[in-house]
């Protein structure tokens, strides 16, 4: 998320839960956060965005008499919440970010551990537990591989290949 930069906390700041602002402190915050997320969310009406906000709740800062922002954590998760709205159209194909590629490809550099590992210690000497364990770290997780699959790899521009796989 590089259009959200952070925000340095101001000691003097008051916080005030969202259910006890003004109608003028919410307005504040809807021009805050539109402002804020408008290259996030271009699309997003005004309604939207109150009713996400609504639904939301977040704790408003309070710096000045006519500022009002979110600390950083939970702006973020507003973007998180507002990301999910049924307001917003579908992405074909999804969009994923280095971060999400990134757990995807720790996902699958666990599969190769994993596989190595049960090839050092054999199935003999396993504890249920053990047994277990390696069985549910070995299911497939198809949101990972969507996600390893929808990058294309043989462009100079390409994240690096995950450790271990051809073309490395």
């Amino acid at each position: 998320m590089s259009i959200l930069f952070p925000i340095t906390p101001n000691p003097a700041a008051r916080y005030l839960p969202y259910a006890q602002a003004s109608v003028t402190q919410r307005e504040q915050l809807l021009t805050f956060v539109r402002q804020r997320l408008r290259y996030h969310f271009p699309t997003l009406s005004p309604a939207t965005w109150l009713r996400a906000l609504f639904e939301f709740q977040p704790t408003l800062v309070l710096t000045g008499l006519d500022t009002v922002t979110l600390e950083e954590g939970e702006l973020r998760q507003l973007v998180q919440h507002v990301a999910s709205s049924p307001d917003l159209p579908l992405l074909d194909p999804p969009i994923y970010g280095l971060p999400t590629l990134e757990i995807a490809q720790r996902w699958l550099r666990g599969q190769e551990l994993l596989a190595a590992a049960r090839a050092e210690i054999g199935t003999k000497h396993l504890s249920p537990r053990l047994n277990t364990l390696l069985i549910y770290l070995g299911q497939p997780y198809p949101l990972a591989e969507q996600v390893i699959q929808a990058w294309r790899w043989d462009l100079p521009s390409s994240p690096p290949l995950p450790a271990g796989l051809p073309g490395e």
